[in-house]
């Protein structure tokens, strides 16, 4: 993710928007997004300050089927 964003590519908001090298990184910075909250602390700090994605907001995140 690091060398796309340094190499002039934009953060990627949307999986399958962008993949490189067999890698979707869209999907991976959803996956980072919906689940900020099971990331430790270390790994928030990174991603916030070292690629600048945050925690996806409440309307963001998809909804979840109740079973029953």
């Amino acid at each position: 993710m690091q060398n796309h964003l340094e190499n002039g590519g934009s953060l990627p908001m949307v999986a399958g928007g962008v993949v490189v090298r067999g890698e979707n990184l869209g999907g991976w910075v959803q996956g980072c997004r919906f689940e900020w909250d099971a990331l430790l602390p270390a790994q928030q700090w990174l991603l916030e300050n070292a690629l600048g994605i945050e925690p996806a907001e409440e309307s963001e995140r998809p909804v979840k089927a109740h079973p029953g």
